[in-house]
């Protein structure tokens, strides 16, 4: 089954794509992090598994940290580019301002946050991939009631053979 046909979920997905790609001080974070901005989520236990269930938007890793797993949810795009942008001054640096930076200014950039242009993008996919798998459902259902009279027609005749040659 689609997961995109669990209840509530094109909102949760919608939220976390809205969320995740225009924040602008990590590209990821622990899931559990997630939910300062994003609340509870509506169509799973929790923003980990919401995004698992959807690699077509979300990068998941799970990694030790101190000593317990850390679950870490990015939104994909977002690790389509370098880490150019500076969250201090909400700006992309071009190679030459990166290359003058300390080496500890250089571990605090990150890739940019996603435009407007790209997260309406993102969203419009997720509702066509809902459109296409409520869809999909549908098409699924017309074989049931032919299929399901064929098989009771079929049982049918199969006792009916049985009966006539068990009472003959």
């Amino acid at each position: 089954m689609s997961p995109y046909l669990k209840e509530n979920r094109l909102q949760d997905v919608i939220a976390a794509i809205q969320v995740m790609g225009a924040y602008d001080k990590h590209t990821s974070r622990k899931a559990d992090l997630w939910s300062a901005q994003l609340g509870t989520p509506q169509s799973g236990p929790d923003w980990f598994e919401v995004c698992r269930e959807h690699p077509e938007f979300f990068r998941t890793n799970t990694t030790e940290d101190d000593a317990e797993d850390a679950n870490w949810v990015g939104i994909r795009w977002r690790w389509a580019t370098g880490r150019t942008f500076s969250p201090e001054s909400g700006l992309n640096l071009t190679h030459g301002e990166i290359s003058s930076l300390a080496a500890n200014e250089k571990k605090k950039l990150t890739r940019a946050p996603l435009t407007s242009d790209q997260i309406e993008t993102l969203i419009a996919s997720a509702i066509q991939l809902h459109s296409r798998a409520i869809e999909h459902k549908r098409e699924l259902r017309w074989w049931a009631i032919p299929a399901i009279s064929a098989a009771t027609a079929f049982l049918g005749a199969v006792l009916g053979a049985f009966a006539h040659s068990y009472f003959q």
